[in-house]
């Protein structure tokens, strides 16, 4: 049985990538928290500002989709 937590982070993960677009628009540099699809409970561009502001508000950042908005592309060199 697939938890309920789990739901909303691959819906929160699938809203993120498809409407990436209009979220760099909104949030462009910043870090944001999905608790669903289309539900950003908090934003900031420092993400260890982040992750405090939602512990303050009672939220578990292991619960979320926290993802970075951009409107450059990300190059991930490994």
């Amino acid at each position: 049985m697939v938890s309920v937590d789990y739901l909303k982070f691959s819906r929160a993960h699938s809203w993120f990538e498809r409407e990436h677009g209009k979220l760099s628009e909104l949030y462009d540099g910043e870090w944001i928290a999905l608790e669903d699809e289309g539900l950003v409970v908090e934003r900031d561009k420092d993400f260890n500002l982040l992750l405090k502001k939602l512990r303050a508000r009672g939220l578990d950042p292991g619960k979320l989709f926290v993802g970075f908005v951009s409107k450059e592309p990300l190059v991930a060199i490994l």
